[in-house]
């Protein structure tokens, strides 16, 4: 069973601002006893964990191969309030392979995030 995954990010405060526009609640977001910026976001029944390390800079990831796929309930109607905030639009709205709607996204680092239609 998955507990989390686990990233690096620049910004902590876009990248929590990214995920909450996707549907996710914040559960943590603290300073670690070392200085580092720690946050937990919980997205459907996943959890996201980003650290924002002190005094590094992560390197994008922009391959589409690593990438986190995410169910979102109106794919139509959020790609542009995302465009509208600054997000980066990497494959516009299209058929994904199984037939739902789906595009692709960058979050503040540069990840690649596929947003697919979901059910209902």
């Amino acid at each position: 069973m998955l507990k989390h995954v686990s990233f690096l990010t620049r910004d902590l405060p876009a990248t929590l601002a990214f995920y909450t526009h996707l549907g996710g609640v914040i559960e943590k977001n603290l300073t670690t006893a070392e200085g580092h910026r720690r946050a937990v976001v919980r997205l459907g029944g996943g959890l996201l964990q980003f650290f924002q390390i002190k005094g590094e800079t992560p390197a994008p990831h922009s391959h589409w191969a690593e990438h986190i796929a995410l169910h979102v309930p109106d794919l139509r109607g959020l790609l542009p309030v995302l465009r509208a905030s600054g997000v980066v639009v990497t494959r516009d709205l299209q058929p994904s392979p199984s037939g739902r709607d789906m595009a692709f996204v960058e979050d503040p680092d540069g990840r690649q995030v596929e947003l697919l239609q979901a059910d209902g």
